[in-house]
């Protein structure tokens, strides 16, 4: 289990004005949010580079000229977990609770991490070969029989 706590928290709107300023500076066309993921898994075996992969289900570019942000699939964040930790700038204000698994050498075991918002300045991602989560093609029927009948079914 985890829980990520930092004396760099500002509040969420203007860490995304922060990720804008972070995009234009390096001069990047976008950066991203991730917005939610499914677990991931690590390499620890003594031998081996230690490094990490989280499967993200939804994240979304964000565009330094103040277009609608776009949903982007298919991709993982990868890395090792030093280097990536030391790109953090800033965190959120806005704390969540992420209950998944992680695998390692070992198998999937059940974690728990409690976690801010998180800014870095740079993360890798690797594009998977099928996208993690496909979105819904129609809304579900209970959303359009709440609105015919006015909110009675």
């Amino acid at each position: 289990n985890l829980i990520i706590t930092s004396q760099k928290e500002v509040p969420y709107e203007k860490l995304r004005e922060m990720l804008v300023d972070e995009i234009k500076k390096s001069g990047k066309p976008y950066g991203l949010i991730i917005k939610d993921i499914a677990g991931g898994f690590t390499i620890t075996q003594r031998t081996l580079p230690q490094s990490f992969t989280i499967l993200i289900k939804y994240a979304v570019k964000v565009f330094p000229d103040e277009r609608p942000d776009e949903v982007i699939r298919g991709l993982n964040m990868i890395g090792t977990p030093l280097q990536t930790f030391q790109k953090v700038i800033y965190t959120g204000d806005d704390s969540a609770v992420f209950n998944g698994t992680c695998g390692a050498e070992s198998g999937w075991v059940p974690v728990s991490a409690v976690s801010p918002s998180l800014l870095f300045s740079e993360v890798e991602t690797e594009k998977v070969k099928k996208s993690n989560e496909k979105p819904p093609i129609l809304k579900p029927p209970y959303f359009d029989a709440q609105i015919s009948t006015g909110g009675e079914k």
